[in-house]
C-alpha cells in the first residue's frame, strides 16, 4: 500500500526523498521493501531422539485400541506402558494424542469448543424401543472409599426401565451386558436391526470407549450423546414432565425405601429387584395415570 502511494506520489513529480520525509519512512526502507524475498532451502525436520519407534507405536495403538484397556485414561495407559514387558517410556500427552488420532477418547480436560455441539435431537420419537437411554450412578456401600455401581437402561418414550444391572466395576464390559440384557428382556431379537432402538447417553469415557462404539455399529445401534456438561440435553419431549436418566436416578435414591448403602452386590440386587418390580408396574410412568398408588414398604437389611 505505502509503496503505491510512493509510486502515485513520483509519477506527480514528488521525488522519493520527499515522499520518504512525509511518510516518516526512510529510502533505505523502500529499497528494502522493494527486493524480492530469498526463498529459504527446505531443510528436513531431524527425527527427536525421544520419539517412538515403529513397534512401539503399533504396540501404543493396540493397546489403546484392545478392550482390557478400553476404561483407561491417558495416565493410566502411560503407566502401564512403562510396566510392561517390555518397558515403553512414554509420556500421557503422547497416548493423549494418539487417542485423538485413532478418535478413542478424545480430550477430557474441560474446553471451549468454537463450533458448540448441538444438542441431540429426539423429537422423532413417538413410541417405546426407539430410543433408550442408559447411565451409571454410583451406590454408597458400608466400606469407605468402596462404591457399587447401577447400571439403568431407560426407554425414551415410556420410562420404563427395560433392564438392569449392579456390579462394584464400571466398565464398558458391563454397558455391552446391560444392552444385551434391554434386548432379550424387550423380545427385539426376532425384530429386524433396522427396527432397534438408538442409544443415548452422556459422553463418559466408558460410553464412547472404542469397544462400545465397535459394539453398537456391530449390532447396527445408532449413538447419540449429550453435549459436554449438559445433563438436560437427553429429557423427554414434549414436556411436561421432563425426565431424564438422571431424574430417574434421583427417583432411585429418594425414594421412601431406599436404604442409603449397600454391605455388598447380592444385598443391593435384593433391593433393586424389588424397587424395579414397583417401579414398572405400579410408579405411573406417563401422565395417563391419575393417582399416585402407595409405594412398597420400607426395605430393612438383614444384617
Amino acid at each position: 500500500m505505502i509503496l503505491a502511494l510512493v509510486a502515485e506520489a513520483s509519477a506527480q513529480g514528488l521525488s522519493e526523498h520527499r515522499a520518504c520525509q512525509v511518510l516518516g519512512l526512510t529510502p533505505r526502507t523502500l529499497q528494502r521493501w522493494r527486493q524480492p524475498v530469498p526463498a529459504l532451502p527446505a531443510v528436513p525436520r531431524p527425527r527427536p531422539v525421544n520419539a517412538l519407534t515403529r513397534p512401539e507405536a503399533a504396540a501404543l495403538v493396540s493397546i489403546i485400541r484392545s478392550p482390557q484397556h478400553a476404561d483407561q485414561s491417558c495416565r493410566e495407559l502411560a503407566l502401564s506402558l512403562g510396566q510392561g514387558i517390555p518397558a515403553i517410556p512414554v509420556s500421557h500427552v503422547t497416548v493423549w494424542r494418539y487417542q485423538v488420532a485413532l478418535a478413542c477418547n478424545g480430550p477430557r480436560e474441560r474446553q471451549r469448543h468454537a463450533h458448540p455441539l448441538g444438542a441431540p435431537d429426539t423429537d422423532w420419537v413417538t413410541g417405546p424401543n426407539q430410543l433408550w437411554d442408559y447411565d451409571v450412578t454410583w451406590l454408597t456401600t458400608l466400606e469407605r472409599y468402596h462404591f457399587l455401581y447401577l447400571y439403568s437402561l431407560l426407554d425414551h418414550f415410556s420410562r420404563k426401565i427395560v433392564a438392569w444391572l449392579v456390579r462394584d466395576t464400571f466398565t464398558s464390559e458391563s454397558l455391552r451386558t446391560l444392552w444385551d440384557h434391554g434386548l432379550l428382556n424387550e423380545g427385539l431379537l426376532e425384530v429386524p436391526r433396522d427396527q432397534w432402538p438408538h442409544a443415548l447417553s452422556d459422553r463418559g469415557a466408558q460410553m464412547r470407549a472404542y469397544s462400545t462404539r465397535q459394539y453398537f455399529e456391530k449390532l447396527g445401534i445408532a449413538q447419540l450423546f449429550s453435549r459436554p456438561r449438559q445433563p438436560n440435553d437427553n429429557p423427554r419431549t414434549p414436556a411436561p414432565p421432563q425426565v431424564r436418566v438422571e431424574a430417574h436416578f434421583g427417583t432411585v435414591k429418594t425414594h421412601p425405601a431406599y436404604p442409603g448403602q449397600f454391605a455388598d452386590v447380592p444385598e443391593a440386587l435384593t433391593y433393586f429387584t424389588q424397587f424395579y418390580d414397583w417401579y414398572n408396574h405400579i410408579h405411573p410412568l406417563t401422565t395417563l395415570h391419575t393417582a399416585l398408588p402407595l409405594p412398597p414398604t420400607r426395605y430393612t437389611r438383614v444384617s
